[in-house]
């Protein structure tokens, strides 16, 4: 029987255990109130996740297409173990595809980007699947929104989570390098999207050889998930000659990530797609002057030369944009005035609670 919709309601959210956007997201819907259950398994390029009463580990031991279908099954046993009002499915290939297979509702899935824009063949059929199985979609801006729409006839409502503002906040920088063992007091630019193609680590490297030229002093602190540098990475260090001026940062915990954005002279994010990323926001929030990729969801969200600087991805913008930003110090008083307005914590955790419980009683 379904509890009363004023009561608080049992949420099971199926994503990457390990994901910090994930449990990010479950722990807005948890400030709204609600009792929250994650289910799901690790991403293996992310830090092992810890594990308790409320964590749902399912099988991922075996090939990819018996993976997803043990792990769908499983899934639906912990659904019906827990009997939960609602469930949340984030990344639609994979857990909203599950989700939607079982038959699980009422059901809202989560688009995050990669699973929709330029997603084809397989993944194609199960993203649509995962949207034609639910009763509301989420995505993070308006241009993911419209993407998604595209997909499947589903009601899709722009929905990112709050940003706890005195947490990812401005500080001292000389502070946060020596938290972070950067042993630096030049000029720093910053990515922290990892060395995956779709982020561009080569280009960056490129345009960071030019602002090198201009600025002998300055260092590329580049934070991905492992200290493992791929090949073409290294090879690009070598070709540049910037041996001694890249630092590679491995995983941090998610408390001392506000420190890698404070450490920073600039952030930059330059994904050849995107859709208004979590990290891009941290960033603003603490105070960074920010570089980012010349977007529709940046054109929307973001002022060029207010908010951030927008580059195109070519070695000599972004070097350009770079340098743009190491002189605009105005770029982050207004980054910060805008995740302030943008990502109140509690305007977030009510629409989130309102949007929860309209699909729980409309069933």
């Amino acid at each position: 029987m379904r509890r009363r919709v004023a009561e608080p309601l049992r949420v099971l959210v199926a994503g990457w255990l390990n994901s910090p956007h994930v449990t990010a997201w479950v722990e807005a819907v948890e400030a709204a109130g609600h009792d929250v259950h994650l289910a799901g398994r690790d991403a293996p390029q992310l830090p092992a996740s810890a594990s308790n009463e409320k964590v749902h580990r399912l099988p991922a031991g075996a090939p990819p297409l018996v993976r997803g279908l043990r792990m769908s099954h499983a899934l639906a046993r912990v659904a019906a173990d827990l009997s939960p009002d609602l469930v949340h499915a984030h990344f639609l290939t994979e857990f909203g595809w599950m989700a939607a297979r079982e038959g699980l509702r009422p059901l809202i899935s989560s688009a995050w980007g990669s699973d929709v824009f330029g997603v084809r063949g397989l993944s194609l059929s199960r993203s649509r699947r995962a949207l034609e199985g639910s009763q509301l979609a989420f995505a993070d801006s308006k241009h993911l929104a419209r993407a998604t729409r595209e997909f499947a006839d589903v009601h899709v409502e722009v929905v990112r989570w709050g940003l706890d503002m005195d947490a990812y906040a401005p500080g001292n920088r000389a502070a946060a390098r020596q938290v972070l063992g950067v042993d630096h007091d030049g000029p720093l630019v910053a990515s922290v999207r990892g060395l995956e193609p779709l982020y561009n680590p080569v280009l960056l490297l490129e345009a960071f050889a030019r602002v090198h030229q201009r600025r002998p002093s300055s260092k590329l602190l580049l934070k991905s998930p492992t200290q493992h540098v791929t090949t073409k990475t290294t090879r690009a260090i070598e070709r540049l000659g910037l041996d001694g001026a890249v630092i590679m940062l491995g995983s941090v915990p998610a408390e001392r990530m506000p420190d890698v954005y404070r450490a920073a002279d600039v952030v930059v994010s330059i994904p050849s797609s995107d859709s208004s990323p979590r990290s891009v926001w941290e960033a603003l929030a603490c105070g960074s002057s920010v570089v980012v990729s010349d977007l529709p969801w940046a054109r929307e969200e973001l002022v060029d030369g207010k908010h951030a600087v927008l580059t195109e991805l070519e070695p000599l913008a972004v070097a350009e944009a770079i340098e743009r930003a190491f002189d605009d110090e105005q770029l982050e008083v207004e980054g910060r005035r805008l995740a302030e307005t943008e990502l109140d914590p509690s305007t977030w955790s009510m629409r989130i609670d309102a949007l929860y419980r309209s699909v729980v009683e409309s069933g």
